[in-house]
């Protein structure tokens, strides 16, 4: 049969009419062939960006982790400065403090030494009285 249909002539009309099936059909498969692949090219930038997603995240909190570490050392070393800053000037503080109490000791003896004076010579006046 197919030898058949080879041995017999076609005219332009059933030719262009061929052509024109064998077209739709080629335009159909295209069709779902271009689909497939839009399909695939969808799910392949998906994972694309998921990918992506998750390699800038995990660059970011690198770099934050990176950003802390850096500010988290500089924020310890600044407290620790001020910790020794207001070690030493407690340490001052207390210093100047004794100062001035071994300063309002000395001016309190020297007071007490002034009515003491006074009275130092009480108990022989005494004496002296009642032996009159």
């Amino acid at each position: 049969m197919a030898e058949e249909d080879m041995a017999c002539p076609v005219t332009r009309g059933e030719l262009r009419e061929e052509l024109a099936t064998f077209e739709k059909k080629l335009d159909h498969r295209f069709d779902a062939f271009e689909q497939k692949l839009e399909q695939r090219f969808d799910a392949f930038e998906q994972k694309l960006e998921q990918k992506l997603e998750q390699k800038l995240e995990q660059k970011l909190e690198q770099k934050l982790d990176e950003k802390l570490n850096i500010w988290g050392g500089a924020l310890f070393t600044r407290i620790q400065q001020n910790e020794e800053w207001m070690v030493a000037m407690e340490q001052r503080l207390l210093d100047e403090l004794a100062r001035h109490v071994k300063a309002f000791q000395e001016a309190t003896l020297v007071q007490i030494r002034v009515i003491d004076d006074k009275y130092a010579d009480l108990p022989g006046r005494v004496a002296r009285l009642e032996g009159k």
